[in-house]
């Protein structure tokens, strides 16, 4: 990030500076507006300048004003080719505002025409041949060297401004690529989130990756900085939020907890570049600062707040040996999803063991143990009914029943079909050594089988039973939160 490109010109030096340092620049009116001042900046520029910025925060509306705006004097610039800029960058405004606000989700399938003429998607693709015409028309041929300036006397020459829009608009070819390759993501996403097949967030977390690493090079002019950066803290996030996902499946604590420091950190950079606004209250007597983000970023909050969610519950073992289990208890209720006093509700009302179970074939002698371990450590591989330890159990108070433990395992390897929609039942008649035993058992993640025994005889059909594990496997599935991409779009 702090390596220096320069044009063979020298009139641009790129310095791509740190996501942190950006955030605060641009957080700051009077940081866009001192440099625009600049009596060496032409016209043209300082309107590119700006509207990226004001891009980049979120501004959408301000940002077609001002293109929209400029297009009243665009006769008075020595390029052509200005006004039909000004009209290419007034659509890329609005696609980038139905981007944001993930309009391409919510919009009806009765309305074919209007999403047709006016989605997201479909505006991208126009921009997308627009822009790649633009860059070949404005490809320096030897022309004329009129020279453009502004009304402070900066001066640039035809050929070098029609350079500069050529190579503007060769970029934002690629950042629209990568836009409606994120546009493909999302919808995949959400469809993933409302089917019961299961998703494989391997190939989701590539996926998202590929996308960063092999479009983001492609718009890296210093007056594209800005949406670079957005763009890249957009896809960071979301890819340290999957991969936090990935490592929570296989129980990996410090990997886990690192991608999720990472993804909230991401995310924070990505909240301080959208500038707070004044809204008036009641009467409009006083105002206060708000900062309502675009629904994308509240859906990453949201995601980010079920990760946190899953993690107090997977590792709730780990966080109460290294904590105080009353500021524990306090600081799991506060997360969007409280799975463990979900849990210990649904066993304080129908009196059941309720037990979280870890699948350890194929991964390290240590996966069964939680925490961190030195990696050079040896430990024996885990056997038998050590391969399947409990990660979680509730009451956190009653040790595991061992009378239940090898019909658990049994019942675990012998129904790879658990992994479905609908709990598997499993009926154990009373003899000398146990008493009657009812089993539910379904898989609610990767390698993670919720089981719920009770003491007693109960029906399959129990509907209480039956919609509490199935909705806590949705959620930890991460499939509630995926499908609820939609409910997120805003019109």
């Amino acid at each position: 990030m702090d390596a220096k490109k320069s044009k063979p010109s020298g009139k641009w030096a790129l310095i791509d500076p740190s996501t942190t340092d950006l955030a605060m620049r641009m957080s700051s009116q009077e940081s866009v507006t001192t440099q625009l001042s600049t009596s060496t900046i032409p016209h043209e520029e300082s309107v590119l300048e700006l509207y990226f910025y004001l891009l980049s925060q979120t501004n959408f509306d301000k940002a077609k004003d001002l293109v929209d705006t400029e297009k009243d004097g665009h006769k008075f610039s020595v390029v052509p080719t200005w006004g039909e800029i000004l009209q290419c960058l007034s659509q890329l405004a609005t696609a980038e505002r139905n981007y944001a606000n993930l309009v391409f989700l919510g919009q009806k399938r009765f309305t074919h025409i209007v999403r047709t003429k006016d989605s997201a998607k479909s505006i991208y693709a126009m921009l997308l041949q627009e822009f790649q015409r633009m860059e070949n028309m404005l490809t320096p041929l030897g022309r004329s060297s009129s020279h453009s300036s502004d009304a402070s006397g900066g001066m640039m020459t035809q050929q070098e401004m029609e350079q500069l829009l050529a190579h503007i608009s060769g970029q934002l070819y690629f950042f629209i690529f990568a836009r409606i390759k994120m546009i493909d993501f999302y919808e995949q996403l959400m469809s993933l989130g409302t089917t019961r097949h299961w998703v494989n967030f391997e190939d989701l977390f590539m996926m998202c990756e590929e996308i960063l690493k092999e479009h983001i090079k492609g718009f890296h002019h210093p007056l594209l900085v800005p949406v670079k950066t957005m763009f890249g803290l957009e896809v960071e996030s979301l890819c340290h939020l999957l991969h936090a996902q990935i490592q929570m499946c296989q129980w990996n604590y410090l990997p886990c907890v690192l991608q999720l420091q990472q993804g909230h950190s991401k995310l924070n950079d990505w909240m301080a570049m959208i500038p707070s606004k004044e809204v008036k209250t009641t009467f409009g007597r006083t105002s206060s600062k708000s900062c309502p983000y675009p629904p994308l970023l509240n859906w990453m909050l949201k995601f980010k707040g079920i990760l946190l969610s899953k993690f107090g519950l997977y590792f709730h073992d780990i966080l109460f040996r290294q904590t105080v289990p009353p500021e524990l208890k306090m600081n799991q209720s506060r997360t969007p999803e409280d799975f463990v006093g979900r849990i210990q509700t649904f066993q304080r009302k129908f009196d059941a063991n309720i037990y979280l179970i870890l699948d350890t074939h194929g991964l390290g002698p240590r996966a069964g143990e939680g925490g961190y371990h030195h990696p050079d450590k040896y430990a024996p591989p885990p056997q038998g009914l050590d391969t399947y330890p409990p990660i979680f159990s509730c009451p956190l108070e009653r040790a595991v029943n061992s009378t239940h433990w090898p019909n658990i395992c049994m019942m675990i390897t012998s129904s790879p079909e658990a992994g479905g929609d609908k709990p598997k039942f499993f009926y154990d008649r009373a003899t000398e050594k146990r008493p009657h035993s009812s089993y539910f058992i379904m898989r609610v993640d990767t390698r993670v089988s919720m089981v719920v025994v009770f003491e007693t005889k109960k029906s399959e059909k129990d509907s209480g039973i039956n919609g509490f594990m199935t909705e806590m496997a949705a959620q930890l599935r991460c499939q509630t939160i995926m499908a609820a991409l939609k409910s997120f779009a805003k019109s």
